[in-house]
């Protein structure tokens, strides 16, 4: 099994990314491991060794998804930078066409994916469990797939709502 594998050392799908919210004793941005084989789901931290780490019977999961956040960045754009390229190609009066172009702001735009996973706790309470898919998550869209194959759940909604 690499580095870059579909499981885990103990021989289960995995896939890392990084936590969010919903478990107390996990601070967000935390990298983790999330894992599933037969009967439960495992997620463990990657780094801090003293965290818990946290088990869920796969009979308790209700669903489990991909969703994207799209963020707008603005950059401001720089006024200086755009008057010295424009006083080296056209003279003084580029330098000053060339800061002038340069106020405002640029906008790029992000997309962030995250994986949700829908659960009832003990108390029958339905809670959320959010994680971020980052550049170092491999293999995330077919192990959210195989985890949905193992919920043994009749009514798979299509749409949730968080």
């Amino acid at each position: 099994m690499g580095i870059f594998g579909r499981k885990n050392k103990s021989g289960n799908r995995s896939v890392n990314v990084t936590y969010v919210d919903g478990i107390k004793s996990y601070g967000k941005g935390l990298a983790v491991e999330v894992s599933f084989n037969e009967t439960e789901l495992e997620i463990k931290s990657r780094i801090v060794k003293n965290k818990p780490i946290i088990k869920l019977s796969l009979d308790q999961i209700i669903a489990a998804n991909c969703i994207t956040e799209k963020e707008i960045i603005e950059k401001s754009k720089s006024v200086a930078g755009r008057a010295v390229a424009g006083g080296v190609l056209l003279g003084p009066l580029g330098a000053i066409i060339g800061g002038m172009s340069g106020v405002g702001n640029k906008q790029k735009l992000e997309t962030h994916y995250y994986m949700i996973i829908n659960y009832k706790s003990r108390d029958e309470e339905v809670k959320v469990l959010s994680f971020e898919i980052v550049n170092s998550s491999l293999h995330w869209a077919g192990f959210i797939e195989e985890l949905r194959s193992k919920i043994e759940n009749e009514e798979i909604e299509k749409e949730i709502y968080l």
